[in-house]
Formats: C-alpha cells, sequence, structure tokens
C-alpha cells in the first residue's frame, strides 16, 4: 500500500515506479552495467528509492513479474554500457538532469528537495507511527513513504555510537499540527513532504495551525482557541463561537468581543465550554450577585442598587447588548425574598429591574413582557393567592419568594433593581441576581 501523502504528491504511479521528473521505465528491456547491489524488493517503487539512496545509482534493471514469494528481484546500475532485449527485465533510467540544488548534506540526490521540506533543529511532539535506527536520511525518508500513517519524520541529528540515526516516524505534520508542537531541539531535525503545500502561503493568523487539503490544493486554519474567522484574524465575539472554531477549547476565561473591532475594547468573560453540552456559554459575573437585604425603603422603587458588570466598563455596556444579538439564547436569573413586602402589587409595583435600554421593567423572573405585574406563578396560575401576580403580593407576614430566568434577550442584562414597602420594622426583603448567560449563534 503506498502512502497516502505520496498517491497525492506533485508525482504519479505509472506501473509502480515513480514518475515525476525521476524515473522513465523501458518495458522487456535490461541494461548491461556495473552493478552497485542486486537484491530483492515487495515492490517496484522501493526499487526507485534505493536507486536514490545510492549516491552512485544512475539506473536500475527489476523483474518484470515476482517470483513465488511475491518479491522482484533488482540490480542497481551505476555506469550504462548498452541495452539488451529482454523478456525477463525492465530497465529504468534516472534523469538525473532533473536534479535541483539540495542541502550540503544531500547535493547529491534531489528527493530531499523535490518531495520534502527539511526544518534543520526542529522537532515535532506528536504521537509516533513508529521509531527506529537508520544509516542516514534517505533511509528515514523512505521508511516513512513505506508506512501508509507516516506523514512527517524526526530524524537524530547526530548519529549514535554506531554511526546509526533515531528516525521517528510521524502520524501527523507541520501544518496540521499546532504551533505549540513544533518545538526548536537541539537532538532532531524535521522533515515533512509537500514542499508546495498550499500552506506554503497561508494567511493563517494568531499562532493558528494551517492544515492542509492537498487534493484541492488548499487550506483552511485551526484557529487557537479565543481567535475565529477563516483565517482565524480576530477575536470571537462569544463562546459560543469560539467553541465552533475550536471543538477542544477547555472552560476558563477568554477575551470576546462582541462588537467587533472598531468599538469597545474586548471583555474578559468566563467560557464554560462543557454546559448545555458543550456549545460553549458565556459567563458574565457582577457586583451584585450576593444575596442583599433590603430594608428601610417604604416607598416604591426607593431602594435602587446599579449593576456592575465585571471587566464592561459602564460606555460599553453596548457589549453585552451585542452578545445577547449574536447568540440565540440568554438568561439571568432573578429572586426576591419577602417578609411582608409587596413586588409587583395590582398594578402599582414597589419593586422592579431596570432593562439595559433604562426601562423598568413590569414582569418578573419566569414570566416575560407578554406577562405584565406577573411573576412566575402569576403564569401558572399557582400564586399564594390566585388572584395576585407574584408570591410576594399576598403581603402577610409569612416567608415568600418570587425567582426565575428573565430570558427576553432585547431587554438584558439587568443594569438596576429598585424596590420598597420596606420601611416597618417588621418588613424586608432579599435580592438575588444571577450571572449573565448567552449561547448559541446566530
Amino acid at each position: 500500500m503506498t502512502s497516502a501523502w505520496l498517491q497525492k504528491a506533485p508525482c504519479k504511479l505509472e506501473n509502480g515506479f515513480l514518475a515525476y521528473r525521476s524515473f522513465i521505465p523501458s518495458f522487456n528491456r535490461s541494461l548491461s552495467a556495473t552493478k552497485i547491489l542486486i537484491s530483492l524488493s515487495e515492490d517496484k517503487l522501493y526499487c526507485g528509492f534505493e536507486c536514490l539512496a545510492e549516491a552512485k545509482c544512475v539506473s536500475f534493471n527489476i523483474a518484470g513479474n515476482p517470483d513465488s514469494n511475491g518479491f522482484f528481484l533488482f540490480c542497481l546500475m551505476m555506469q550504462a554500457r548498452k541495452f539488451l532485449a529482454s523478456f525477463i527485465l525492465m530497465f529504468v533510467v534516472f534523469n538525473i538532469c532533473s536534479q535541483s540544488t539540495a542541502p550540503a548534506a544531500n547535493q547529491k540526490k534531489p528527493f530531499l528537495n523535490q518531495y520534502f521540506t527539511q526544518d534543520y533543529y526542529r522537532e515535532l511532539a506528536v504521537a509516533e507511527v513508529g521509531s527506529l535506527l537508520v544509516k542516514g536520511t534517505f533511509n528515514c525518508l523512505f521508511r516513512c513513504v513505506a508506512e501508509p500513517p507516516c506523514l512527517s519524520v524526526n530524524l537524530a541529528a547526530h548519529p549514535d555510537s554506531d554511526g546509526l540515526y533515531q528516525c521517528d516516524l510521524l502520524a501527523t505534520d507541520k501544518y496540521r499540527a499546532t504551533a505549540e508542537d513544533f518545538q526548536a531541539s537541539d537532538a532532531f531535525h524535521h522533515y515533512s513532504p509537500w514542499p508546495m503545500s498550499p500552506c506554503d502561503n497561508h494567511s493563517c493568523h494568531s499562532e493558528s495551525a494551517c492544515v492542509p487539503d492537498l487534493g484541492e490544493n488548499k487550506y483552511r486554519c485551526k484557529c487557537q482557541p479565543g481567535s475565529v474567522g477563516i483565517h482565524c484574524d480576530r477575536r470571537g465575539k462569544s463562546c459560543s463561537e469560539i467553541k465552533s472554531f475550536s471543538p477542544e477549547a477547555s472552560s476558563g476565561s477568554y477575551a470576546i468581543d462582541p462588537d467587533g473591532e472598531g468599538g469597545c475594547e474586548p471583555i474578559i468573560v468566563f467560557c464554560n465550554m462543557t454546559e448545555n453540552y458543550g456549545i460553549g456559554v458565556t459567563v458574565i459575573g457582577h457586583d451584585s450577585e450576593n444575596r442583599t437585604l433590603v430594608k428601610g425603603y417604604p416607598g416604591r422603587g426607593d431602594y435602587s442598587r446599579t449593576v456592575h458588570y465585571s471587566e464592561v466598563k459602564s460606555s460599553c455596556i453596548s457589549q453585552l447588548a451585542n452578545l445577547t444579538a449574536v447568540s440565540s439564547q440568554c438568561e439571568q436569573f432573578i429572586k426576591y425574598e419577602c417578609y411582608h413586602s409587596r413586588l409587583l402589587y395590582n398594578e402599582n409595583p414597589y419593586g422592579w429591574w431596570v432593562s439595559r435600554d433604562h426601562e423598568e421593567m413590569k414582569y418578573w423572573g419566569g414570566a416575560g413582557p407578554a406577562n405584565s405585574y406577573k411573576c412566575a406563578c402569576g403564569v401558572t396560575q399557582q400564586c399564594a393567592d390566585r388572584s395576585d401576580g407574584c408570591n410576594c403580593d399576598k403581603n402577610d407576614y409569612v416567608s415568600r419568594e418570587d425567582s426565575g430566568f428573565l430570558r427576553e434577550k432585547s431587554h438584558l442584562p439587568v443594569i438596576e433593581l429598585r424596590f420598597g414597602d420596606t420601611g416597618a420594622s417588621n418588613e424586608r426583603g432579599y435580592h438575588t441576581l444571577g450571572k449573565l448567560k448567552c449561547y448559541g449563534t446566530i
């Protein structure tokens, strides 16, 4: 089986021979010349590699058919003399005129320059297909070609005491791996195939990895978590967008820019990459998350609490508005615990929350814009007093609670809380406001 990269390389296989500026087969012909080596090969392609690896070889004869064990007899030839007709052997000449200038250590053969890029004193730290000791560079590269899973190699920069080099066959190449995997090394040189890869002139930004599509002669950029776009050239607008470009992204702090370049500065948020089936949830905290006492405020909305969101300037609340716009869903939990303290009482509210557009909202968590002056229990008609819209509106000497999620994106986030009816000694309330959470993309 031929290596995957060689099947799509800038060459073609004709009757088992490498036929790109390298070998010209002459069928049913043999060459009488000085022999360098006589051996057996499992396939014709390997014989060509042996000739490329041997500096003195300029052509070879190979059996037209395998023996009973499936092997081909071949001879490496040094000096051409004359053609002989033969029905047993085929002659193949190596076109030495196609040689290009190679690095000093490999000037005798064009194989390196034609099919591999060399990165000296660099190592790709990825999974290995195998590891072995070889005599030199060509032997290592040929073993990679012979192994279908091998896409590149790390080769020891210096031989061991026996004159052999460690050759690590790798399951990927520098174009598919991450930038962190491609490391400086005192011990190894790295070789990747395809010097004409579409990734040679890529436009991937932010240390993203270029992944070539060799069959289509194009590439895609594999973004580092936090960067998005076709070329990974901008910050994500939400954690869900980051997750969609970097499925491997883990939960943590990220800089996002919901309004894009030219607007407000990016904001630091927490991305929960496992919640909601791993869609990537943007979580933004604030300074009003703790359970807070409300007492000594008798009139409607006398108590006021402005909400300041973490890492968001008051002049850039538009960043959060844009976050809700690019997300398919957003939510924020809100709760009021009451003792003889009214909330949305009979359309004469003592408490409410303020939207991002500074509008006083007359519905509570668990309800929506269509449920004016109602809490969750008012929507289901299960309040302490069924004639009320909220539990707290019963206004009795029992500790009660109204809570639920606000989910109208165009109103979020909550920027202020207002309460009242806690002026008497036996009246009090507690408010709790959850983090803003958005997920999904539009």
